[in-house]
C-alpha cells in the first residue's frame, strides 16, 4: 500500500505503471460520469457516494489491477490489511477481478489532495466512516492499473 498527497504521485512512477496516462484522462475529463472511462494500460471512474459504517465492512483485493484511489471532496475511511490476515469469503471472481475477504484492518483516513494505491496483497474496504460518526458524502476517483 501508498499513501501520499497527489502532489507527490511522481514519485511512485516506477510501482504504478501508467498513473500519468490516468492523470491525465482524468484531468481531461474531471466531471466523468461513474462509467470506465480507459487509457493505455487501465481505466478510471469517478465515484461519488455516501460513507457507511465500518464496522458492516467487507473486505476485496484484485488480482489483475492495482487500485489507486484519489480523494476530490469529502472524506472516507480505508480499511487494509494484508491478505494473509484474512479469510476469504468466496471463489475469486476473474469476471470481476475480485477475491472477497473477511477480517479486520487498519483505518486510513482519507482527505481531499489524498490518494493510496492497493496492490494485489492489500485487502482493503473502501468508503467507510468510523464508528460514531455520521455517514459522509464523498466525490473520488478510482483509477484502475493493469499488472
Amino acid at each position: 500500500m501508498i499513501v501520499d498527497r497527489i502532489e507527490y504521485m511522481g514519485e511512485y512512477a516506477a510501482q504504478l505503471p501508467n498513473l500519468p496516462k490516468a492523470l491525465e484522462r482524468i484531468r481531461q475529463e474531471p466531471d466523468m460520469d461513474g462509467s470506465r472511462h480507459p487509457f493505455p494500460g487501465g481505466y478510471v471512474m469517478r465515484q461519488t457516494g455516501t460513507t457507511k459504517p465500518i464496522q458492516d465492512a467487507a473486505f476485496e483485493t484484485h488480482r489483475k489491477y492495482i487500485d489507486v484511489f484519489i480523494l476530490a471532496e469529502g472524506k472516507e475511511t480505508v480499511l487494509w490489511n494484508r491478505i494473509e490476515n484474512m479469510e476469504p469469503t468466496a471463489e475469486y471472481d476473474p469476471e470481476k477481478d475480485k477475491l472477497a475477504l473477511k477480517g479486520t484492518g487498519s483505518a486510513l483516513e482519507m482527505k481531499p489532495g489524498m490518494f493510496c494505491a492497493l496492490f494485489p496483497t492489500d485487502a482493503h474496504a473502501p468508503c467507510r466512516h468510523p464508528e460514531g460518526q455520521e455517514p459522509g458524502t464523498f466525490v473520488k476517483y478510482v483509477v484502475k492499473l493493469e499488472l
